[in-house]
């Protein structure tokens, strides 16, 4: 292929990059156009395709002890089962209780912000400042103390919606079910798709992409699992209200690398700081220092190197993650730029080859 281009006139070549990079450029303006309803029809096979994928370790591992894969499959479901059953029943209601809580507890949160602010408004107008700079800082306030409220209330909702959407996603054991049952027969299909030629190198990075990817996402999850745990027992200790949903969204936000502890940490100082200032710094130290135990001795030991992406290459996928998709697009961009550096690296060697 690359001699056939070679042989093409430059003005040849030219248009063909054209019309590479045009179609690029649809593809990618298509992507942000549909995104809602594409990730809406497609979330219950990204979530199974991910379930599938941490569980088939496990599988291929029983399926080499001579269990048969369907069996190895049923008794995975039975423990899990037993798992999410324990969880339901002794976890769910704590969460339940405080999201209610917290729900009564909204209204009266927002007047005390306004009050805050309010106050904040009190304490600078006591200084002479110009008639357009106390324009610039009464339109800043009030435009801060209404994004306040109505992310707060968002928080909310996104909790309730994902309740509401949990019909969705009980397609998801089922579609883990036949990924797992038919992980080879999909991957043959897969191969079958290329060329020849290309099925070696092609081989080649989907095993470095498992290894890398496998390593990268299950050690995040257990370092999020532990972050959470740990944050939750420190809300407990400092007497933070709503401890068990704060210490979630700790453990959810951990997912998102540099960023994540930082947008976790809002709604715990918003929730303390309308407590007691005292408790508010009390839980920011105290998300400081769950933040270094994670970042020099969890995070080495359980996720290690497996990423190996420079920061500015994670800063430039969570902005791209977080702008066509959202909150799923920054807990996803860094898996998805890992795959694409490794696949980025095997078609640049094979196009030398």
């Amino acid at each position: 292929m690359k001699e056939k281009i070679s042989r093409l006139k430059p003005w040849q070549q030219g248009l063909l990059l054209l019309i590479g990079g045009l179609f690029i450029v649809l593809l990618i303006i298509w992507i942000i156009k549909v995104r809602q309803a594409l990730f809406s029809a497609m979330s219950p096979f990204l979530f199974a395709l991910i379930a599938a994928y941490l569980l088939a370790p496990l599988v291929n591992c029983m399926e080499r002890r001579r269990i048969s894969r369907p069996v190895a499959i049923a008794v995975l479901y039975i423990v899990f089962a037993i798992v999410i059953f324990i969880f339901c029943v002794r976890v769910v209601p704590l969460f339940l209780d405080d999201l209610q809580e917290l729900a009564r507890q909204l209204p009266s949160y927002a007047a005390d912000l306004q009050r805050l602010l309010h106050r904040m408004e009190e304490g600078y107008r006591r200084f002479n400042l110009p008639p357009n700079t106390r324009e610039i800082i009464d339109h800043n306030i009030d435009t801060l103390s209404g994004a306040l409220a109505v992310q707060m209330e968002r928080f909310y909702n996104m909790v309730l919606s994902l309740f509401s959407s949990a019909i969705i996603f009980l397609l998801v054991p089922v579609l883990t079910y036949y990924f797992l049952r038919d992980e080879t027969s999909f991957k043959k299909r897969l191969l079958f798709l290329f060329p020849p030629g290309s099925r070696r190198s092609i081989t080649a990075a989907a095993e470095e992409i498992n290894i890398a990817l496998g390593a990268f996402i299950r050690g995040i999850l257990l370092v999020s699992f532990a972050v959470a745990g740990l944050t939750y027992a420190g809300f407990l200790f400092l007497g933070v209200r709503f401890p068990l949903v704060l210490a979630i969204v700790m453990g959810i936000t951990n997912l998102i690398p540099f960023i994540g502890p930082i947008i976790g940490a809002i709604p715990v100082w918003l929730v303390a700081f309308l407590d007691s200032p005292l408790l508010s710094l009390k839980a920011v130290l105290l998300i400081v220092i769950i933040q270094q135990v994670e970042n020099q001795l969890i995070a080495p030991v359980v996720i290690g190197r497996s990423a190996r992406l420079h920061p500015l290459t994670i800063i430039l996928a969570l902005l791209l993650g977080g702008k066509l998709f959202g909150f799923i697009g920054l807990i996803l961009a860094v898996p998805a730029a890992l795959v694409l550096r490794i696949l980025g690296k095997h078609l640049l060697m094979f196009w030398r080859n």
